[in-house]
């Protein structure tokens, strides 16, 4: 199990609340990094951390937001063989 040293930005993942994405700080590891929360989770340290954010420990969780779909036609490769 490892060692947080903090946690913070709260964000649900999904919009059926059940999972919340974190930035982490492990005592164990040099940098921030994201992690990603669920009651699920298979290692207890996940577990925590999602029972915390929803305690309100890191803060309030923002809500999650549908990404934007593009609605400008993508590029294509037709012509390609072309060049």
């Amino acid at each position: 199990m490892f060692t947080l040293e903090y946690a913070n930005t709260p964000v649900y993942g999904n919009a059926e609340g059940t999972n919340i994405q974190l930035v982490v700080k492990w005592e164990e590891f040099n940098k921030e990094m994201p992690f990603a929360a669920t009651s699920f989770d298979p290692m207890p340290h996940g577990v925590d951390l999602y029972n915390r954010a929803k305690a309100g420990e890191f803060g309030l969780i923002a809500p999650w937001v549908d990404p934007e779909i593009a609605s400008e036609p993508q590029p294509t490769t037709t012509g390609s063989q072309d060049l």
